[in-house]
C-alpha cells in the first residue's frame, strides 16, 4: 500500500503538469493559429499591410529597356534586377529622388559577384564558379565580364 501512494503522487503530478501545459498553451496560442496550416492566419493580413520596398522587374524594364534586353539574352536572365541593385520601389515612384539603383563599387565587386560565383562544393557542377583567390585576384569582375551580359 505504501508503494501505491508514491505512484499515485507521481501520477497526480504528471496529470497536473499535462493539464497545466494544456491550459497555458490554450492561453498563449493565437486564435487564428492552425486555420490554414501551421502558422497564424492573421499574419497574412499583417504582412500584406507592411510597406512595400520592391518594385518588380517589369517596373525596371519600362525605363531601362536596353539593360533589360541585354540581360534577357544572358545567363543572368532569371536573376531579378533588385537582387543586385537593391529594393527600388522608391526609385520607381520618384526617379528623380536620391534613391538610385545600387551599383557595386569596383573595390567591392569581387565580393559582390562572389556571393553567387565563389567556388563551393555545395553548388551544382555546371554553375559558373571561380576561385576568387586565383582568378584575376587584382582585377574587378566587371573589367572582363559585363554584369548584364557576363559571358
Amino acid at each position: 500500500m505504501k508503494d501505491v501512494q508514491h505512484l499515485l503522487r507521481v501520477a497526480v503530478l504528471f496529470v497536473a503538469a499535462v493539464i497545466g501545459f494544456l491550459a497555458i498553451r490554450h492561453l498563449l496560442v493565437p486564435e487564428t493559429f492552425g486555420k490554414y496550416g501551421h502558422y497564424r492566419a492573421a499574419s497574412v493580413d499583417e504582412i500584406a499591410a507592411l510597406p512595400m520596398h520592391y518594385a518588380g522587374e517589369a517596373a525596371c524594364k519600362r525605363c531601362h529597356s536596353q539593360q533589360a534586353a541585354d540581360k534577357a539574352k544572358s545567363s543572368h536572365k532569371h536573376i531579378a534586377c533588385e537582387s543586385c541593385h537593391g529594393a527600388l520601389l522608391a526609385h520607381v515612384e520618384n526617379p528623380k529622388s536620391d534613391t538610385k539603383p545600387r551599383r557595386p563599387k569596383e573595390a567591392e565587386m569581387r565580393a559582390f559577384c562572389g556571393r553567387c560565383h565563389a567556388k563551393s562544393v555545395s553548388k551544382p557542377a555546371k554553375f559558373p564558379q571561380v576561385d576568387l583567390a586565383v582568378h584575376n585576384p587584382d582585377a574587378p569582375c566587371n573589367m572582363c565580364h559585363q554584369p548584364h551580359q557576363p559571358m
